[in-house]
């Protein structure tokens, strides 16, 4: 005040004329009266002088000192300063003694009003009257009062509970008596505010003072709408006082109509709203400022008239200030505020060393940045650092985001000679940040955009990732976001500040919970909150939020940072999709009862309807296009409403129109033929379509939310009984119940809507046909052509928009399912949030447990009760895995079949070639259509369909034969050089198609490639120009070039490109070893192409050259990549070399296997070729065993006496090699322990006893043992491969030794019936836990993952070497049979298994590569191999920490290792089980296996009927139950229907047309006789097949029947025929076909072969199918048909065998036999063997008691009496 005092002058006005004065006349006379009341005790304290006031430096003054020379100075320069405080009693000196009396009186009505003496209407009518009295008594009182109350504020929450409601209701009460108004009202509705966010119940809340308060005053709220706003958003409010909130909203709509209503007097109007104007700017205001009333004992609210001191209100001298106007800019720091830098010129070198350097950094790569660095330190000078900084921010950097990290490790490099460079680089970016923030295109223009977000994702690697700040003063990141969100440039602002703080994630000041941070992460929270606001701003928080490792929940909320904003203008904003007005007149009418509640998209608690006419509209189904949503566009022209309107907004955007029909229309409208027009279609479908969902929207919708929200809530109140915390009961709910009700609705409303589609197209059509409006009009006053072509477009058009009004009826059930849960959990979430409030214990619903009938939660098992504490993470998993992406939908034309078909096509190839490509278009919509539809319906496995698992009379399969055909209607060499265009450009649409997909779809791969093969038979250039479009293909990125080499994969296994020219392709990319990244491509493609069977290593000579090159060092790559690719390159060329081939990819012998035409595995499963330095030992130790053994199938021989040979599906030879692999493994182990140290067992187990005493120790914790890890380390474990080896190898024998000396003393061999101590091992099995999961901590995370399953690796390989070379060491010591003690073994692998496959967040990431890990050692340990551990091997592969978390896993990934490992069980036990008496031990481990299938017949009973045929294959004949518990999975999902029903229609039921996946290799077997039996199928033709096919279903070189490969034959010929039956009645169609005739032939065989045959058949009697239709039938007419009751006698054994076991029995089976005996046509029981003896008989009539339901009788035949 000393300095400014004489500047003063009245609001308004300033000395020099140009706006407010800097210290106003009526705040210099507050502020005196303020410093004049102060307390004498403030008043005397001493203070500096200052020399302004003129007084000396030296001396010490007091405030009173200074206050009385202020006052006296102020009096001379303004006079009316002095006249006004003159008239203040407190000014003169005779009242002073006043104050003390004026608080006592205060105080005493206070407590007058807490002691019920004196009510607070009574008090208030005294203030009142004190407020406007003249007295200076009692005006000072008043004062006083008030602020002795709000100055009672900080101590409200001590308060007790009738004191505060007292204080509520007395603070209320003033403010809507307007005893307080401007600034104190402000301060008094702030604390009110406050009071309310404080959430209730706590011990120290004062939310009841707020509520009483607010109750008083909610008749004023409406003069507060921004106040009121606040409020609404205060989240236990809204729960709680639903009542209060709904009269708060009320109380906003009123003061929105106050303010639209215009007034008969403009003036008066206006006035009016500045009133409430300037109220609500006062009380946000003070709301947010921090305004302090302490030592303001003399406030004032109201004053005399004439009083210029205190009165606040008195002191508004100067007009109301004028509407901010939101301006971008100001405050944002000099990057976007210094203009004059802009025009900045950098010394530019001479241009022999300017191009010296461009040319380096064109050709800086990860493989050559650092010598690149050091070139460029050597020709370029520090001077020239501005002019280079200024080139790669300009011409790199904000156009290579893919290469940035590139740029920042040549930046390291650079060392300090770089330091300045990088200053030049972030100085240039700030520059060009301004300068793209300033562009007036930066809201318009998408390249701009680009430019700012990637200068952003440089701006935060530079600084943030580096530990570096960004300066306020150079970028105000918060001011730039909130300018932003005033100013409509959200749009390019956000993307550029979220890239900006994405470089804070590997920061180590800035990362979360950084201050900063947070504050600029909460603005993101507050602006992501907004309403309206666009999908794509969110989604760029949404991504941040993820990038930095943050729930977006968990960020604070403080929307009263947006509140003190501008608020922006939302129409025509780039940042908001709003409804733009409209005239009420032109809104067509809605019901009340909406389809679906009218909501903006926020998650309302309200109840949402579901009644209404299919006129109702819908905000959900309309916030699904990108669009205005206004329906002003729905209305016509010329005043009246066009009923043929949409009402779902831009719906047309959205519908298909296939090209070829639009074209046909054009032919026929050209020809005069017809009246309907393209353009009739066009209008006339969006129609139909929005007709039709609006029509069928309503009951789906309401059926699908009310089954999905009983059944969410049932579950969810079971499973969350114990959890206390609302949110996460609350958030699994509305996953679950959204996932349901979408799927539900998805699924049940397409029949319904293709129907009403199709009816309101046909009206609107037909209407539109008849040229009027006729209502009499109708379809048979059209000509038959016409009537064609609308029958044509109709079926078409139906088809194609399926999907759309799927989705759109999805959607709208998802968000009502949402709100309706949260109405049905209501009770439930506030009971637990009262029950947390009140009294802070666990929370028990015990009312699951009230009925002690019922039969849950008592019948759960142990793990799935209820517990204490609620769910446990990964519990919790199971509800987050409801959790989908919504389905987007795609505009009119986005298709690459659309896209494909445009071609550049002429008129001269239309007559032919025209109209083939037109066919081929309409057939690539139908198949987008057809794959959409069978992805969706699939659900999240949708990535796991390939083109394989896809029946024969599928669509898709359909389409494609299709499009082959009309690809085969042309002659290839007739084809003129425009034709070959047109169909290449066609072609080439689809190729950039299959860019645009993704790897997790593998099944559009596969088809659109399977296309571009049949369109090579049209125009074979094709196939010559692939190559060329390949080396175009996009591969900047690693999915890219993931996606890139499946296609080749999958290109090159079609033969559509040249293998010469694809290895030169990928030779050139590698240039000579210097390109890593092409390394690893090559690596990778000729690997997977090899084991794949899609090419040979002999392909590529090129391409192995160069690897040759660089293994053994004689190419030109850099250091760098022979380090990282010398030992994967040498173990790719051993492993590929080898002649065996694998005993897992068997596809010629093992009919197991899946089939060979499935698609090139992701890349991934080949990225990681680096195998332990150990692998080739491993398969030099047991590689006959596992790569020559063959399994021929399930052998028939019914040799009396076989050998264990003779009983066996594998060969003499393979069994020899698993025989002896053990004893290879041990002469491979003693070749590598001969090189081991002197003294290398003593050191490790030095090792290992430090380890043990450390563990023991009961004092050691987490800190010890890492340390322990550390020492490990630093011996080399983990790191030095040789020294891993040699540790891991000597640490298991030690262990093993050390469990069994203990227990047996020096004798280590005797050891049988003794309890062994364990701790060792136990011990040793943390130590490699640990290891694992501690290994190399803060390395990237894909590096991280590799380097543990590869140290996995290779602890279990050195452990499954170590125990097959103790075995075989026992075996060789041992005459008799070998005394080897598993238990130490097993003991290990279980500990192994157990601890590393638990739950766990460090290993959870790899948890297939560990499963497959332990699946291949299982493998190799097989009781083929280790006879000896077969019983621990079954207990291992059994476990559930092992088998149920690998068939668990997504994408059935480990269903193949499964199977493996099930086969390897079979095949040992098969040459047992063939043997008429079997051992003790053999019977106890066919009884375990029994248990093992069990348990997946109960639990994965797709896995069982996936593989079945593979299981059967190695199935003994005589394991008549095992083959049967098979043979009766079925899918969980399918209800199978009583057998026993009396006139059971099977070709009735639905699943009858549906056909069973079959998972095994069907055509593996069949490879000799496969092209004849193709041929022989399509036509007969190959007459000589029948003739000659039973001995080439013998072995070979025998005449033993092979079993697979009929089985196989049977299978495979049922597929076909199913597939040319499947429009005609199965059972009189099938005799006259090629397939029955080849079924027929193999009952020529003699009995053993005839035998097999049947049994081949009657394996595929199984659950409803279309493959069991087909075979019953088969089954019944061979009986039917047979001429020689043998064969009939043969076909009864095979069913009736099958029958009398144990169940369970195929339901199948019974389905045919029950036909058999029951039919009279069969006359079953005539024939003589049903009674060729008593016990036969017996058996018959047993069989048939069962079979037959009861009361029914066995027909009689003849004079044949009744048994």
């Amino acid at each position: 005040l000393g300095k400014t005092f004489a500047t003063a002058s009245l609001r308004g006005t300033s000395p020099d004329g140009k706006g407010c004065p800097l210290l106003s006349l009526e705040n210099l006379t507050l502020s005196l009266q303020i410093l004049h009341g102060l307390d004498s005790s403030v008043l005397s304290q001493p203070l500096p002088s200052s020399p302004a006031m003129g007084y000396d430096e030296s001396s010490a003054i007091s405030i009173s000192d200074r206050v009385k020379a202020l006052l006296e100075a102020s009096f001379a320069t303004h006079p009316t300063v002095k006249a006004a405080l003159s008239q203040q009693a407190s000014f003169n000196s005779s009242n002073v003694t006043n104050a003390d009396d004026i608080e006592e009186m205060a105080n005493s009505y206070f407590q007058k009003i807490y002691t019920s003496e004196q009510s607070i209407g009574e008090v208030v009518e005294m203030l009142k009257r004190f407020k406007t009295s003249g007295n200076t008594r009692e005006n000072d009182i008043f004062a006083c009062m008030i602020h002795n109350l709000f100055d009672e504020y900080r101590f409200f929450s001590k308060y007790p509970d009738k004191e505060l409601r007292i204080t509520g209701i007395l603070f209320g009460t003033l403010i809507q008596q307007q005893l307080v108004s401007s600034i104190t009202l402000g301060i008094a509705l702030r604390y009110v505010l406050e009071a309310l966010r404080k959430p209730p119940g706590a011990p120290t809340s004062s939310s009841v003072f707020g509520m009483f308060a607010l109750e008083q005053f909610k008749g004023r709220l409406h003069e507060w709408p921004q106040y009121c706003s606040h409020i609404v958003q205060i989240p236990h409010l809204k729960e709680g006082y639903a009542d209060l909130v709904a009269e708060i909203e009320e109380a906003m709509a009123e003061s929105q109509n106050r303010s639209s209503t215009p007034s008969s007097n403009p003036q008066t109007a206006n006035s009016e709203t500045e009133s409430m104007r300037s109220r609500d700017d006062s009380v946000v205001k003070v709301q947010h400022g921090d305004t302090n009333l302490e030592g303001h004992k003399n406030l004032h609210t109201d004053t005399k008239p004439g009083q210029v001191g205190v009165p606040l209100t008195s002191l508004q001298l100067g007009a109301a200030e004028p509407k901010k106007v939101a301006v971008f800019g100001p405050k944002l720091g000099r990057a976007v505020n210094r203009i004059d830098a802009s025009d900045e010129e950098h010394e530019a070198p001479p241009d022999s060393v300017l191009d010296r350097v461009q040319f380096l950094i064109n050709n800086v790569s990860p493989s050559n940045v650092e010598q690149k660095a050091q070139d460029l330190r050597e020709m370029l000078a520090a001077t020239y650092f501005g002019w280079l900084g200024h080139y790669l921010v300009v011409k790199r950097i904000s156009t290579q985001p893919n290469f940035h990290s590139l740029y920042l490790a040549f930046l390291d490099h650079l060392g300090d000679y770089g330091k300045g460079l990088v200053e030049a680089i972030l100085a240039s970016v700030y520059l060009n940040v301004g300068k793209l923030l300033r562009s007036p295109k930066i809201t318009t223009s998408t390249s701009e955009r680009s430019l700012l977000k990637n200068l952003g994702s440089w701006l935060g690697q530079i600084t943030l990732a580096r530990n570096r700040p960004i300066l306020q003063l150079m970028l105000d990141c918060k001011e730039l976001l909130f300018q932003g969100y005033e100013t409509g440039m959200l749009i390019a602002v956000t993307p550029f500040v979220a890239k900006i703080l994405e470089g804070a994630k590997n920061s180590v000041v800035f990362r979360p919970p950084n201050p900063w941070l947070m504050g600029l992460l909460s603005v993101f929270r507050a602006l992501y909150g907004v309403e309206d606001l666009k999908m794509n701003i969110k989604f760029e928080v949404e991504v941040l939020c993820k990038n930095l490792g943050v729930k977006l929940e968990d960020i604070p909320v403080h929307t009263e940072d947006l509140a003190v904003r501008i608020s922006p203008i939302k129409e025509r904003n780039p940042d908001f999709n709003i409804k733009s007005s409209m005239p009420s007149s032109a809104i067509p009418r809605i019901s009340e009862g909406s389809m679906v509640n009218n909501s903006t998209g926020k998650n309302s608690h309200g109840p949402g309807g579901m009644g209404g006419t299919p006129e109702s509209n819908d905000e959900g189904i309309r916030s699904q296009f990108g669009g205005p949503s206004s329906l002003s566009q729905n209305i016509a022209s010329g005043g009246a409403q066009d009923k043929q309107q949409t009402v779902i907004p831009n719906l047309a955007t959205y519908v298909t129109i296939n090209p070829s029909l639009l074209q046909l229309l054009q032919q026929q409208s050209q020809g005069h033929t017809t009246s309907i027009s393209q353009t009739t279609v066009k209008r006339a479908v969006p129609i139909a379509v929005d007709r039709a969902i609006r029509e069928i929207i309503q009951p789906v919708v309401e059926r699908s939310v009310t089954i999905a929200c009983m059944t969410t809530k049932e579950i969810i109140t079971k499973d969350f009984a114990m959890e206390g915390d609302e949110n996460k009961m609350r958030k699994a709910g509305q996953l679950m119940v959204a996932n349901l009700a979408g799927s539900m609705a998805h699924v049940t409303c397409r029949e319904p809507l293709r129907s009403s589609v199709s009816t309101h197209l046909r009206n609107l059509l037909v209407k539109s046909t008849t040229q009027g409006n006729n209502a009499n009009a109708n379809a048979s006053s059209l000509s038959e052509q016409e009537q064609n072509i609308i029958d044509q477009c109709v079926a078409m058009c139906a088809n194609d928009n399926m999907e759309l009004g799927c989705r759109l009826i999805e959607k709208a059930a998802t968000e009502k399912a949402v709100r309706d849960i949260d109405d049905a959990l209501a009770s439930a979430l506030n009971a637990r949030r009262k029950h947390r409030e009140q009294t802070g214990q666990p929370f028990y619903d015990m009312s699951i447990f009230g009925n002690g009938n019922q039969r849950y939660p008592a019948a759960l098992p142990e793990p799935l009760r209820p517990k204490p504490g609620g769910l446990r993470s990964e519990q919790l998993l199971v509800y987050e895995a409801f959790q989908r992406m919504p389905r987007q939908l795609n505009a009119q034309g986005s298709q690459g079949a659309n896209q494909a078909g445009g071609g550049n096509r002429g008129n001269e190839g239309m007559s032919g070639v025209g109209m083939i490509i037109d066919a081929l278009t309409s057939v690539v919509a139908k198949l987008e259509n057809a794959i959409t539809t069978l992805l969706t319906s699939a659900g999240q496995r949708a990535h796991e369909i390939t083109l394989s698992m896809i029946p024969t009379d599928h669509d898709v399969r359909q389409f494609l034969d299709v499009s082959k055909r009309v690809c085969g209607t042309s002659d290839p060499k007739g084809l003129s050089n425009t034709e070959n265009d047109i169909v290449l450009g066609f072609a080439q649409g689809i190729f950039k198609r299959l860019y645009e997909l993704r790897l997790s779809e593998p099944l559009r791969l596969e088809v659109l490639v399977a296309l571009l093969e049949n369109v090579n038979t049209l125009c074979p250039q094709l196939s010559q120009d692939l190559g060329t479009w390949a080396s175009y293909a996009p591969t900047e990125t690693d999915s890219q070039r993931k996606l890139h080499r499946t296609i080749l994969l999958l290109l090159l296994r079609s033969h559509l490109l040249r293998v010469a020219e694809l290895d030169a392709y990928l030779a050139r990319n590698i240039d000579g070893g210097r390109s890593l990244i092409w390394v690893e491509f090559a690596l990778l493609f000729v690997r997977t192409a090899v084991l794949e069977k899609i090419g040979q290593l002999g392909d590529f000579p090129q391409i192995i050259e160069n690897m040759t090159r660089i293994a053994d060092g004689r190419s030109q790559a850099t250091v760098q990549v022979v380090q990282a690719y010398r030992k994967p390159i040498i173990r790719m060329m051993e492993e590929l070399q080898a002649t065996p081939v694998s005993f897992d990819a068997r596809e010629h012998q093992q009919p197991q296997q899946q089939h060979q035409q499935q698609p090139p595995p992701p890349p991934q499963q080949h990225q990681q070729p680096q195998q332990p330095k150990q692998q080739p030992k491993q398969q030099q130790a047991i590689g006959p065993a596992t790569t020559d053994g063959t399994a021929n199938g399930a052998s028939t021989r019914s040799v009396v006496h076989p050998t264990h040979a003779e009983s066996s599906s594998i060969s003499q030879a393979s069994l020899t090699n698993f025989a002896e692999a053990a004893k290879k493994a041990a002469e491979a182990n003693d070749l590598t322990s001969k090189s081991d140290p002197v003294n290398a067992k003593q050191q490790v187990a030095f090792l290992l006893e430090g380890w043990i005493r450390l563990q023991n120790e009961p004092s050691t914790n987490e800190k010890a043992l890492a340390q322990y890890l550390q020492l490990l380390q630093q011996h080399g474990v983990g790191k030095v491969e040789d020294l891993s080896e040699r540790f891991f190898r000597l640490s298991t024998i030690i262990v093993v030794e050390a469990v069994l000396k203990q227990a047996s003393g020096n004798d280590v061999g005797n050891t049988r019936g003794k309890t062994l101590d364990y701790a060792v091992i136990d011990a040793y099995a943390k130590l490699v836990v640990l290891l694992l999961r501690y290994l190399n901590e803060g390395s990237p995370a894909d590096q991280l993952a590799s380097q543990r399953v590869s140290l996995l690796n290779k602890v279990l390989g050195i452990t499954v070497r170590a125990m097959m070379a103790d075995y075989a060491k026992a075996k060789n010591t041992s005459s008799n049979a070998p005394h080897w003690d598993q238990r130490p073994w097993f003991r290990l692998f279980l500990n192994l298994v157990h601890e590393l496959n638990a739950p766990n967040p460090t290993l959870d990431l790899i948890s297939l590569g560990i499963l497959s890990v332990f699946g291949s050692a299982f493998h190799i340990i097989q009781p083929l191999v280790v006879p000896g551990f077969a019983f621990a091997w079954l207990e291992l592969v059994s476990h559930r920490m092992f088998l149920s978390n690998l068939l668990l896993q997504k994408g059935q990934k480990g269903w193949a290792i499964a199977h493996q490992l099930v086969i390897d069980l079979l095949l040992f036990l098969e040459p047992h089980l063939k043997r008429t008496e079997l051992t003790d031990a053999m019977k106890q481990l066919y009884k375990g296996t029994l248990r093992v299938l069990l348990v997946l017949l109960h639990d994965f009973p797709e896995f069982l009927s996936g593989y079945h045929l593979s299981f059967c294959n190695v199935i003994p004949d005589n394991c008549i139950q095992l083959r049967n518990l098979i043979l009766s999975a079925f899918p969980k999902e399918m209800a199978l229907p009583d057998p026993f029903t009396p006139n059971l229609k099977i070709d009735l039921l639905p699943e009858i047309g549906q056909s069973p996946p079959i998972l095994s290799n069907v055509t593996g077997p069949l490879q000799s006789l496969f092209s004849g039996l193709e041929v022989f199928l399509k036509g007969r033709k190959n007459g000589d097949f029948i003739a000659s096919l039973l001995p080439k279903l013998c072995k070979d070189g025998t005449s033993e029947v092979d079993g697979a490969r009929v089985n196989s034959l049977v299978i495979y010929v049922g597929m076909q025929a199913i597939a040319r039956l499947q429009n005609a009645p199965m059972a009189h169609a099938l005799a006259h076909t090629p397939e029955m005739e080849v079924l027929q032939k193999l009952m020529d065989f003699d009995e053993k072969g005839r035998y097999v045959s049947l049994n081949a058949i009657a394996n595929q009697l199984r659950y409803p199918s279309s493959h069991t239709h087909y075979f019953s039938c088969v089954m019944l007419y061979l009986f039917g048909e047979a001429k020689e009751d043998a064969v009939k006698e043969q076909i009864t054994r095979v069913l009736l065998e099958r029958l009398i076991v144990h169940r369970p029995h195929p339901w199948g089976l019974l389905i045919t036999f029950i036909e058999l005996i029951k039919n009279q046509r069969y006359k079953f029981w005539s024939y003589s063997f049903t009674r060729c003896a008593t016990e036969i008989e017996k058996v018959f009539e047993s069989v048939a008691r069962s079979c037959m339901p009861p009361g029914s009788q066995r027909p009689v035949v003849g004079d044949e009496p009744p048994h």
